[in-house]
């Protein structure tokens, strides 16, 4: 239990990264996927596509090194799994035949199997703030 936080930080940083690393090597594909949800079309679908995996990629670095930011980049991270996960939805509810464009995929998206993947991300994310907040007030520091 004593690492459990540790492990859970690397793991949703990584996660992240990865991701991130993916959407930021062809953002032109990941712009296309964001204007395909038809919530933001141009000039910023394609900030977006840019802009969204450099804040993963910087939040899950700071999430990984454990550091003083790094309780904020866990909650980034969260907030923008909650907007991603909204989209989805919306998306689902709409009847969109979409790739999410999450992951590097190109295929049409398994809704139920992302939300539940995203979902799964969140209660990563909320597990690390408790387990730090639990930490926090057995051990303060002075």
């Amino acid at each position: 239990m004593k690492y459990l936080s540790t492990i859970l930080r690397l793991l949703f940083g990584a996660v992240f990264i990865w991701s991130g690393a993916i959407k930021l090597k062809d953002p032109l594909s990941f712009a296309d996927a964001v204007r395909n949800f038809e919530i933001v079309g141009d000039p910023i679908a394609p900030a977006l596509a840019l802009l969204v995996p450099c804040i993963e990629i910087v939040a899950g670095i700071l999430t990984m090194l454990g550091r003083a930011l790094w309780r904020g980049s866990v909650v980034v991270l969260i907030v923008s799994l909650v907007g991603f996960t909204i989209a989805l939805a919306s998306g689902w509810v709409r009847g969109l035949d979409i790739s999410c464009g999450c992951f590097g995929g190109s295929g049409a998206v398994n809704y139920p199997l992302v939300i539940g993947r995203n979902i799964g991300l969140l209660a990563m994310g909320v597990a690390i703030v408790f387990l730090q907040l639990r930490k926090q007030r057995l051990y303060p520091i002075e």
